[in-house]
Protein backbone atom coordinates (compact mmCIF):
# COMPACT_ATOMS: atom_id res chain seq x y z
CA UNK A 1 0.00 0.00 0.00
CA UNK A 2 2.86 2.39 0.79
CA UNK A 3 4.34 1.78 -2.69
CA UNK A 4 0.98 2.63 -4.27
CA UNK A 5 0.79 5.93 -2.35
CA UNK A 6 4.33 6.85 -3.35
CA UNK A 7 3.47 6.10 -6.98
CA UNK A 8 0.43 8.41 -6.77
CA UNK A 9 2.58 11.19 -5.30
CA UNK A 10 5.07 10.85 -8.17
CA UNK A 11 2.29 10.96 -10.77
CA UNK A 12 0.86 14.11 -9.19
CA UNK A 13 4.31 15.68 -9.16
CA UNK A 14 4.79 15.05 -12.87
CA UNK A 15 1.65 17.08 -13.61
CA UNK A 16 2.82 19.96 -11.43
CA UNK A 17 4.92 22.59 -13.20
CA UNK A 18 5.67 24.77 -10.20
CA UNK A 19 4.64 25.11 -6.55
CA UNK A 20 2.69 27.81 -4.75
CA UNK A 21 4.10 29.38 -1.62
CA UNK A 22 0.53 29.86 -0.42
CA UNK A 23 -2.95 29.41 -1.85
CA UNK A 24 -4.64 32.71 -2.67
CA UNK A 25 -8.30 31.76 -2.26
CA UNK A 26 -10.54 29.17 -0.63
CA UNK A 27 -9.95 25.63 -1.88
CA UNK A 28 -11.65 22.33 -1.17
CA UNK A 29 -10.88 18.76 -2.15
CA UNK A 30 -10.36 15.23 -0.93
CA UNK A 31 -7.57 13.20 0.65
CA UNK A 32 -6.81 9.58 1.46
CA UNK A 33 -3.90 7.59 2.79
CA UNK A 34 -2.65 5.08 5.30
CA UNK A 35 -2.78 4.96 9.09
CA UNK A 36 -0.22 3.21 11.26
CA UNK A 37 -2.41 3.03 14.34
CA UNK A 38 -1.49 2.11 17.90
CA UNK A 39 -3.00 2.28 21.38
CA UNK A 40 -0.74 3.58 24.14
CA UNK A 41 -1.16 3.64 27.91
CA UNK A 42 -2.18 0.87 30.29
CA UNK A 43 -1.72 -2.72 29.09
CA UNK A 44 -0.41 -1.47 25.74
CA UNK A 45 2.69 -3.69 25.58
CA UNK A 46 0.68 -6.60 24.19
CA UNK A 47 -0.62 -4.55 21.24
CA UNK A 48 0.85 -4.44 17.75
CA UNK A 49 0.22 -1.57 15.29
CA UNK A 50 -2.57 -1.90 12.74
CA UNK A 51 -1.91 -0.55 9.24
CA UNK A 52 -5.15 0.60 7.62
CA UNK A 53 -6.57 3.63 5.75
CA UNK A 54 -8.30 6.98 6.13
CA UNK A 55 -10.34 9.01 3.63
CA UNK A 56 -12.10 12.36 3.71
CA UNK A 57 -12.45 16.00 2.69
CA UNK A 58 -10.02 18.88 3.20
CA UNK A 59 -10.39 22.63 2.68
CA UNK A 60 -7.90 25.48 2.82
CA UNK A 61 -8.70 28.99 4.04
CA UNK A 62 -5.89 31.56 3.55
CA UNK A 63 -5.24 33.94 6.46
CA UNK A 64 -2.25 35.88 5.15
CA UNK A 65 0.95 35.36 3.17
CA UNK A 66 2.29 32.84 5.67
CA UNK A 67 -0.70 31.21 7.37
CA UNK A 68 -3.79 29.21 6.41
CA UNK A 69 -6.39 27.03 8.10
CA UNK A 70 -7.11 23.53 6.85
CA UNK A 71 -10.33 22.07 8.30
CA UNK A 72 -10.95 18.42 7.42
CA UNK A 73 -13.62 15.75 7.76
CA UNK A 74 -12.08 12.27 7.93
CA UNK A 75 -13.26 8.70 8.30
CA UNK A 76 -10.34 6.96 9.96
CA UNK A 77 -9.92 3.20 10.44
CA UNK A 78 -7.78 2.50 13.53
CA UNK A 79 -7.21 -0.06 16.27
CA UNK A 80 -4.57 -2.69 17.07
CA UNK A 81 -3.66 -6.36 16.66
CA UNK A 82 -2.67 -8.75 19.45
CA UNK A 83 -2.44 -12.41 20.48
CA UNK A 84 -5.77 -13.85 21.56
CA UNK A 85 -6.37 -15.21 25.06
CA UNK A 86 -9.54 -16.95 23.91
CA UNK A 87 -9.43 -20.75 23.46
CA UNK A 88 -9.41 -21.95 19.83
CA UNK A 89 -8.30 -18.55 18.52
CA UNK A 90 -4.77 -17.32 17.79
CA UNK A 91 -5.05 -13.64 16.91
CA UNK A 92 -7.39 -10.73 17.57
CA UNK A 93 -7.93 -7.38 15.88
CA UNK A 94 -9.55 -4.45 17.63
CA UNK A 95 -11.18 -2.36 14.87
CA UNK A 96 -11.95 1.22 15.90
CA UNK A 97 -13.54 3.43 13.23
CA UNK A 98 -13.71 7.18 13.90
CA UNK A 99 -15.20 10.25 12.24
CA UNK A 100 -12.74 13.08 12.90
CA UNK A 101 -12.83 16.85 12.49
CA UNK A 102 -9.21 18.14 12.49
CA UNK A 103 -8.49 21.87 12.16
CA UNK A 104 -4.87 22.45 11.15
CA UNK A 105 -3.00 25.75 11.25
CA UNK A 106 -0.53 25.75 8.35
CA UNK A 107 2.61 27.86 8.30
CA UNK A 108 4.28 28.36 4.90
CA UNK A 109 7.98 29.23 5.25
CA UNK A 110 8.09 29.71 1.49
CA UNK A 111 11.54 31.24 1.58
CA UNK A 112 12.82 27.69 2.27
CA UNK A 113 10.78 25.52 -0.12
CA UNK A 114 7.77 26.93 -2.02
CA UNK A 115 4.64 24.90 -1.25
CA UNK A 116 6.08 23.38 1.94
CA UNK A 117 4.06 23.80 5.17
CA UNK A 118 4.40 23.05 8.86
CA UNK A 119 1.05 22.05 10.39
CA UNK A 120 -0.33 21.87 13.93
CA UNK A 121 -3.85 21.67 15.30
CA UNK A 122 -6.47 19.86 17.37
CA UNK A 123 -9.06 17.31 16.33
CA UNK A 124 -12.21 15.87 17.85
CA UNK A 125 -13.72 12.55 16.84
CA UNK A 126 -16.76 10.32 17.21
CA UNK A 127 -16.45 6.53 17.50
CA UNK A 128 -18.55 5.14 14.67
CA UNK A 129 -17.76 1.46 15.24
CA UNK A 130 -15.79 -0.78 17.61
CA UNK A 131 -15.42 -4.46 16.73
CA UNK A 132 -13.29 -7.17 18.32
CA UNK A 133 -12.41 -9.68 15.61
CA UNK A 134 -11.08 -13.10 16.63
CA UNK A 135 -9.04 -15.04 14.06
CA UNK A 136 -7.74 -18.56 13.69
CA UNK A 137 -6.16 -20.56 10.87
CA UNK A 138 -7.75 -23.96 10.31
CA UNK A 139 -6.38 -26.19 7.57
CA UNK A 140 -5.27 -23.17 5.56
CA UNK A 141 -8.60 -21.33 5.96
CA UNK A 142 -9.11 -18.29 8.18
CA UNK A 143 -11.90 -18.52 10.75
CA UNK A 144 -13.23 -15.16 11.99
CA UNK A 145 -15.67 -14.12 14.68
CA UNK A 146 -16.77 -10.48 15.12
CA UNK A 147 -17.99 -9.06 18.44
CA UNK A 148 -19.44 -5.56 18.83
CA UNK A 149 -17.57 -3.88 21.72
CA UNK A 150 -18.62 -0.25 21.22
CA UNK A 151 -20.20 -0.11 24.69
CA UNK A 152 -16.72 -0.55 26.21
CA UNK A 153 -15.20 2.47 24.47
CA UNK A 154 -15.75 6.21 24.78
CA UNK A 155 -17.79 7.74 21.97
CA UNK A 156 -15.68 10.93 21.93
CA UNK A 157 -11.97 11.15 21.18
CA UNK A 158 -9.79 14.24 20.97
CA UNK A 159 -6.16 14.68 20.05
CA UNK A 160 -3.39 17.04 18.95
CA UNK A 161 -1.83 16.83 15.47
CA UNK A 162 1.58 17.85 14.20
CA UNK A 163 2.84 17.34 10.67
CA UNK A 164 4.39 18.50 7.42
CA UNK A 165 2.82 19.08 4.03
CA UNK A 166 3.62 20.00 0.46
CA UNK A 167 1.18 21.40 -2.09
CA UNK A 168 1.69 21.85 -5.83
CA UNK A 169 0.25 24.73 -7.81
CA UNK A 170 -2.37 22.55 -9.50
CA UNK A 171 -3.78 21.57 -6.07
CA UNK A 172 -2.24 18.15 -5.52
CA UNK A 173 -0.71 17.73 -2.07
CA UNK A 174 0.74 15.19 0.31
CA UNK A 175 1.07 15.21 4.08
CA UNK A 176 2.76 13.34 6.92
CA UNK A 177 1.09 13.69 10.31
CA UNK A 178 1.38 12.34 13.83
CA UNK A 179 -1.75 12.27 16.00
CA UNK A 180 -1.21 12.31 19.77
CA UNK A 181 -4.31 11.05 21.58
CA UNK A 182 -5.32 13.10 24.62
CA UNK A 183 -8.55 11.34 25.63
CA UNK A 184 -8.98 8.04 27.45
CA UNK A 185 -10.71 5.92 24.80
CA UNK A 186 -11.74 3.06 27.12
CA UNK A 187 -14.67 2.43 29.40
CA UNK A 188 -13.52 -0.96 30.70
CA UNK A 189 -11.89 -2.45 33.79
CA UNK A 190 -8.38 -3.90 33.80
CA UNK A 191 -6.37 -6.00 36.24
CA UNK A 192 -7.74 -5.87 39.82
CA UNK A 193 -10.84 -4.15 38.43
CA UNK A 194 -8.96 -0.88 37.90
CA UNK A 195 -9.98 1.55 35.18
CA UNK A 196 -7.79 1.35 32.08
CA UNK A 197 -6.37 4.56 30.67
CA UNK A 198 -5.51 4.24 26.98
CA UNK A 199 -5.09 6.69 24.10
CA UNK A 200 -4.94 6.48 20.33
CA UNK A 201 -1.61 7.13 18.62
CA UNK A 202 -1.60 7.35 14.81
CA UNK A 203 0.95 8.16 12.12
CA UNK A 204 -0.65 9.17 8.80
CA UNK A 205 0.61 9.51 5.24
CA UNK A 206 -1.89 11.23 2.93
CA UNK A 207 -2.24 12.38 -0.66
CA UNK A 208 -5.02 14.46 -2.13
CA UNK A 209 -6.17 17.22 -4.47
CA UNK A 210 -7.80 20.60 -3.79
CA UNK A 211 -9.76 22.63 -6.35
Amino acid sequence: MIKKLLFIVLVLALFSHKANAQVESFEMGFKFGINIAEIVGDDAKRFNPRTIVHVGLAAEIPINEYLALQPELLYSFQGVKYDSEEPNFEKEVLKLDYIYLPVMLKYYPFYVVPGFSIEVGPQVGYLASAVRQLKNNLNGAVEKSDIDVKEFYSEIDYAANIGLGYQFEMGAFFQARYTIGLADITDVKGVNNNDLNQQNSVFQLSVGVKF
